[in-house]
């Protein structure tokens, strides 16, 4: 019996022991590089992921912060009154929502205790932005409403806390993952955070209102902006790209059509799920007025949202296609029939 005792607590030690260095190794590998202690404001010694670092479901967070501008801070500093005993019953449990999100804001007075004077950094618009600053604060607009990206890189957002690299393993995060999932362009507002904002507390969203040097491009308003756009497009692409480029992934597709703007609006989730959708110009019954049609805007118009062969599963165009009726190869063969047979 007392052999029996003696193995059992030997297994029981083993496994307290391989507990403990798999804890400690975690807490190691996600406060890499971070283990000398930062302060609070009050001055008080921290260690900066603090308790957050030893939730194995927190270590996307914890990662992405270690790689952003504000690493050098505890999480509690921004996060106030946050404590991970609070959270203690639904680690257990596993009864919580992926992604993790928090539900309260952080205030402005958090932010505006680092970002006032010269020795931390203020605001400081790049390029031909002017942004004031104060007259948002002024209108009670929260700083996270536009920085929300700033040290974790939206990635609750953009659901990569359950869809990257393996959501049923946090363990698969690497200091890596969070390099290239904390891009730029993930981390500073985009042009799109302002103009969203700007339409709902109806500011003006004239390139004027927040540039400096952009030239006043055609009115967005103008009723004919919606079967026009395309001439635009391809008379000056690039200031389509400047605007509606998507970051992150290609500005092009990659089996070019022959026309860059129509490759340009079938890379970019903007444009085609405006051009995936039936327009209302179209009428119930397109085929026996479709000629017409094309003959009057160019088959490059049509073009724009319909492939002549049949599309692949995951082109981003709409599924009715040219060979449907005809036997096309090229837009030059669609320019050469209605030469040679003009519709009427």
């Amino acid at each position: 019996m007392r052999k029996h005792w003696t193995k059992l607590v030997a297994v029981l030690v083993v496994l307290l022991l391989v507990a403990i260095v798999t804890a400690r190794n975690f807490v190691i590998s996600t406060s890499a590089a971070k283990t000398s202690a930062t302060q609070t404001q009050s001055g008080q010694s921290v260690d900066p992921a603090g308790e957050c670092a030893q939730c194995h479901e927190m270590r996307p967070e914890v990662l992405t912060w270690q790689v952003t501008s504000h690493d050098k801070f505890a999480c509690t500093v921004c996060h106030v009154n946050k404590k991970a005993a609070n959270y203690v019953g639904k680690h257990q449990s596993q009864d919580y929502s992926k992604p993790i999100k928090l539900v309260d804001s952080i205030p402005n007075s958090v932010c505006l205790s680092c970002h006032t004077s010269a020795e931390n950094r203020t605001a400081s618009p790049s390029g031909d932005l002017k942004i004031p600053h104060q007259k948002h604060i002024d209108a009670g607009v929260a700083c996270v409403k536009c920085h929300y990206g700033v040290v974790h890189a939206k990635i609750a957002e953009r659901n990569l806390t359950s869809i990257v690299p393996d959501p049923s393993n946090y363990e698969t995060w690497t200091p890596e993952i969070a390099k290239k999932v904390a891009a730029k362009e993930y981390i500073l507002p985009s042009m799109w955070t302002c103009i969203d904002c700007h339409k709902v507390a109806g500011v003006s969203t004239k390139c004027g209102t927040c540039h400096t040097t952009i030239p006043t491009l055609p009115s967005h308003d103008q009723p004919t902006w919606k079967t026009e756009h395309g001439k635009y497009a391809r008379n000056d692409l690039q200031e389509c790209i400047n605007c509606h480029g998507t970051p992150g992934i290609p500005t092009f597709i990659a089996q070019s059509t022959g026309d860059k703007a129509t490759d340009f609006a079938r890379a970019q989730q903007f444009c085609y799920n405006c051009h995936t959708t039936r327009p209302e110009f179209h009428q119930k019954n397109m085929v026996p007025i479709h000629p017409v049609l094309v003959a009057q805007r160019g088959p490059q118009n049509c073009l724009a949202c319909h492939d002549i062969k049949q599309p692949g599963p995951d082109e981003k165009v709409p599924k009715v296609y040219c060979n449907q009726c005809h036997w096309f190869n090229s837009i030059s063969d669609i320019q050469q029939q209605l030469k040679q047979k003009p519709p009427k």
